[in-house]
Parts: structure tokens; C-alpha cells; sequence
């Protein structure tokens, strides 16, 4: 019989291209190929779980509608989520003393994110059941692990560092976004929960080492195989490809304000071909010769459109699995520092680097007018992304058997 692995995520990774989907759902299809059986638990909200989940996974999709769960001792359960209110609101002066205002509004408490019958909901369908890991998905959640034993492998996908997550924003002068955000202290709480760590770029690897004091923290990029998709020679395409989170959007901003108009007027047939659910934000865009070509279901579909792709997000934190991507789709990535990060031992294999704008207008025209040197610019890249993948998989393999090799 195989043996069982649990992930819980706070998202549906079918359908979707946001980042955070596909790195769930590529470590899952892994993991199924590697002979375990892996069954789902979703702590999010979502209105109805996509039928897709059913025929993907191998295991159990277990119910997460907390609707229509009946607790058998529904007093006991409504007196625990009045207490992790009174926490949750503890917690907030604890920020505005020991922090100041900024901290109190855009940090969150850990107990924000403990929803009692949810966690009650899966208590109840686990009972019985034995797992030889659990795969929790972002620090915020890590709770969750209180309810396995010792001998389940309790395994924290970090994708983002969370400490202080806020402040990206207002070092750029902008306001923060709803995404998590946490003191360092709970942050810590969250991730000592953990038998292992995986953080998704070397830099997150060190924080959280010395932030925990536990070794087993190691990196896990992203699962991404080389697949090349080829695209016509003739076209002068550039492609983007971005969910309508802000950073996106001010990062199209910027490339539409800064790079487009030197680009056209150095080669005047380009076209921008822009993917994804941030065409539902079209109408915050301007600019000439800009397809938005909107949602896509699979790569070839979108990939086949342009030989060069850009990421020109302005800041951020964790790996830019979208960047990864498009290299392993065989595609020359002009991008910021910041769209880079956790990549940059790519540049000079199909990735180009740069913050300066005039810089992107060189790089791109004289790509754009050669398909030697996006040929050239891509030297070594097949190697390069299935390295990665390699390295990616052993430590996924060694992390489930808790064998890791420091």
C-alpha cells in the first residue's frame, strides 16, 4: 500500500497560472510520481472546490466547507472562537506597544488565521488515518501541524518570507497590500512547528535558519522541467505574463511609462503581448501595439506567442516562478532585479538583468531585430533549468524520508 502524504494549502491549485498554484500543484504531481498517495485539505473559503481536484489527486479530497459542519460540542467550539478573538485583539495593542501603529495595522496576529471549525473539520476526517508527512503551505498556517503525531514529518513550505512583509511596500513609498504579514516573533512561532523547512530561495534559507536556529531548513526553488515551446522567428513579440496583484501592475506601469515607447520607436512592428488575470486591469494601461491577451489554459497556447518575455516587477520577495518558467519554456527573460530573485545564477543562460530603462530599451531592440542573439542569449539554458529541477527533486525526495543531506 502506498504510503500517504497530506498537503494543506490556503488556495485551489486547479485552474489557475498564479505562481503559488502552480508550485503546489508541480510538488504534488512529484511527489504522486514518486508513488505516494496525496490527499487535500483546503483551508481557504472557496465558494465551491473545482471538480479538477477530484481526477488530480490520487488520494482523498477531504471536505473543507465548514457549512455545514455540525461539532459535537458546539459550545465548547463557539467558547474557543471567542477566546481567538479576545487573542487576536491581545495581540493587536501587543503590536501597537511594542511596534507603533505601522505594525498594528498592516502585520496580523497568528491567531487571524486560525479558523476553530476548520481545524475541527480536519481533525475529524483525519482520525484514523495515518500519514508518513504533512506538507503545510505558507507559515500562517503551520497550526495545523497540532494535530499529527510525532512520527508524521511535519514539513513548512515557506514560499514567502512573512517577517515584516509589509514594509517592501512602504520602503517604495506605496501602500501596503492585503497580503500575510507578521513580526518576526510569530514568524518564528509558526515556522519552530515545522520538523523541516522549505524556503524558496538560498537568502530565505539563511533568514530562516538563523531566525529558528534549525538546520533543517534547505531550499526548494521551483519544479519547473525544461519543455521548450518554439515561437515564429519573424514575430517582433514580447510577452508578459501576471496575475492583478499590484505588483504586476506597477510593474507593467513602469515598463509602459519607461521601456515601451523607446522600444517602438527603435522598432516600430514590436508588439507587447500581455497574459494572465491582469488583463482584468486593462483599463489602468496605455500604450500602442499592446495585445491583452487575457486567461490561457495551457503554455503552448500563450508561449507560442514570443520568443523574448520580460518580468519587470519593481519589488518583491521569494523566487519569481514566473520567471523560471518562461525560461524552461526555452524563452530569453529581460528582467528587474527584483523579477529575478532567487535566479540570478541564470543570468548569461537565458536571463538578462537590469534596473536602468534604457538598458531594457537596448536589450530588447537588439533582441528583437536577431534571432542569433536570442539564440546566443540562451546558451546553456537546457542545462541550467533541468539542474535545477535535479537539485529541487532530491531535496523533495530527502525531505520525505527526513533524510536531508546538509
Amino acid at each position: 500500500m502506498a504510503e500517504k502524504i497530506l498537503i494543506i494549502s490556503p488556495v485551489q491549485i486547479i485552474p489557475g497560472h498564479a505562481g503559488n498554484k502552480m508550485r503546489i500543484r508541480k510538488i504534488c504531481s512529484a511527489l504522486m510520481d514518486l508513488g505516494y498517495e496525496l490527499d487535500f485539505y483546503c483551508t481557504g473559503f472557496p465558494k465551491k472546490m473545482n471538480q479538477a481536484h477530484f481526477s488530480f489527486f490520487n488520494g482523498k479530497l477531504l471536505e473543507s466547507d465548514v457549512s455545514s459542519f455540525q461539532p459535537h460540542e458546539p459550545l465548547k467550539l463557539r467558547a474557543r472562537e471567542i477566546w481567538n478573538g479576545v487573542k487576536i485583539k491581545k495581540e493587536l495593542l501587543k503590536r501597537i506597544y511594542l511596534d507603533g501603529i505601522q505594525s498594528a495595522r498592516y502585520n496580523q496576529s497568528l491567531y487571524n488565521f486560525q479558523n476553530i471549525k476548520k481545524f475541527e473539520l480536519l481533525k475529524e476526517q483525519i482520525t484514523g488515518r495515518s500519514y508518513k508527512a504533512v506538507i503545510v503551505n505558507y507559515s500562517v498556517y503551520s497550526f495545523y501541524f497540532d494535530l499529527f503525531n510525532p512520527e508524521t514529518i511535519k514539513i513548512l513550505d515557506i514560499h514567502d518570507c512573512l517577517s515584516h512583509r509589509y514594509r517592501l511596500f512602504i520602503e517604495q513609498g506605496e501602500k501596503p497590500v492585503a497580503w500575510y504579514s507578521l513580526r518576526p516573533d510569530d514568524d518564528k512561532v509558526a515556522a519552530q512547528k515545522a520538523d523541516i523547512l522549505w524556503a524558496i530561495t538560498e537568502k530565505e534559507r539563511d533568514y530562516y535558519r538563523q531566525l529558528t536556529d534549525n538546520r533543517n531548513v534547505v531550499t526548494v526553488r521551483h519544479l519547473e522541467e525544461y519543455i521548450p515551446i518554439s515561437a515564429s522567428p519573424e514575430n517582433r513579440n514580447i510577452l508578459m505574463i501576471g496575475s492583478d496583484n499590484k505588483l504586476n501592475i506597477d510593474g507593467l506601469k513602469w515598463f509602459l511609462s519607461y521601456v515601451w515607447p523607446g522600444v517602438m520607436e527603435k522598432v516600430n512592428e514590436a508588439k507587447l503581448v500581455v497574459a494572465g488575470s491582469i488583463c482584468n486591469r486593462k483599463e489602468r494601461f496605455g500604450g500602442n501595439n499592446v495585445d491583452f491577451f487575457g486567461s490561457y489554459e495551457y503554455d503552448e497556447e500563450i508561449y507560442s506567442k514570443a520568443g523574448i518575455c520580460i518580468n519587470p516587477m519593481q519589488t518583491g520577495t521569494g523566487l519569481k516562478i514566473k520567471t523560471l518558467e518562461a525560461l524552461a519554456r526555452d524563452k530569453v527573460v529581460v528582467s528587474t532585479t527584483a523579477g529575478a530573485s532567487g535566479l540570478t545564477d541564470l543570468a548569461g543562460h537565458g536571463l538578462i538583468c537590469h534596473d536602468d530603462p534604457e538598458m531594457w530599451i537596448k536589450e530588447l531592440c537588439r533582441l528583437l531585430l536577431s534571432q542569433d542573439k536570442i539564440d546566443q542569449a540562451k546558451k546553456g539554458l537546457k542545462e541550467a533549468i533541468s539542474d535545477i529541477y535535479n537539485q529541487n527533486l532530491s531535496v523533495i525526495k530527502e525531505s520525505i524520508n527526513h533524510n536531508l543531506k546538509l
